[in-house]
Formats: C-alpha cells, sequence, structure tokens
C-alpha cells in the first residue's frame, strides 16, 4: 500500500464533508458543524498528509501503513457518525463515538511512531 490510497480517500472525505457543509448554509442549520469539522480534518486533511508522507518515505510502505489506513478510515467513519448521533439526540450515538475515537487516536499514534520512525537521524527521503 502507497500513500495514494490516503490521498484519494482523503480528498472524498474532504468533499463529503464540504458537501455537509454546504448544506448545513443553504439550510442554515448548523448542528452537525462538528461533523463537519471532523471530517474535513481527522478525516480528510490528516489522511491528505499521510498520503503525502507516505509518497515520500516508500521505504515505510508495508503493514503498519495499512493499519494505519484501516484504523483511520473506519475511525472517521465511526466518530463522525457518532459525533451526528449526539448531535441528534440519538441514544446510540456514545458507543459509536466511543469507538471511532479511540480508533482515530490509535491511528494517530500508529502515524506518530511512522513519523518518527521515517524521520530518523539516518533516513532520507526518496
Amino acid at each position: 500500500m502507497n500513500g495514494n490510497i490516503f490521498l484519494r480517500t482523503g480528498v472524498v472525505i474532504l468533499a463529503l464533508g464540504m458537501c455537509l457543509g454546504i448544506y448545513m448554509g443553504a439550510k442554515q442549520d448548523f448542528t452537525l458543524a462538528p461533523v463537519h469539522a471532523h471530517m474535513n480534518l481527522a478525516g480528510g486533511v490528516l489522511m491528505c498528509i499521510a498520503g503525502l508522507f507516505y509518497n515520500n518515505r516508500p521505504a515505510l510502505w508495508g503493514k503498519l501503513t495499512t493499519i494505519h489506513y484501516g484504523l483511520q478510515l473506519v475511525g472517521i467513519i465511526l466518530l463522525a457518525a457518532g459525533i451526528a448521533g449526539a448531535h441528534l439526540n440519538q441514544k446510540w450515538f456514545p458507543p459509536v463515538v466511543g469507538a471511532g475515537s479511540v480508533l482515530t487516536l490509535l491511528a494517530m499514534l500508529v502515524f506518530i511512531f511512522m513519523v518518527f520512525k521515517g524521520t530518523g537521524r539516518n533516513t532520507t527521503a526518496a
């Protein structure tokens, strides 16, 4: 797996977040603004940053990048759904937002590890 899957997923999530923002603006109902923000930042922007990083460090491609991608993707889907559930007063939201938060954090921890691994003293860009 290389960084392109992160980039492609990231721009799709950004587009979906932008569509949600436009929808909220058209309706003048900003109840789901936190969903919009988390989709754009925790989903789209972080995915794109990871994609650029991994494409610049092809030696890091492997099992951990696949784990990072899976955690990030599932995490942001659950996080966005759970935040939406919370703001729409749905009773099911606590475990969904909790799982999404934990998975998103785990993805970030994997990415932190990969950044430190890929930017150590003896590493160079491709």
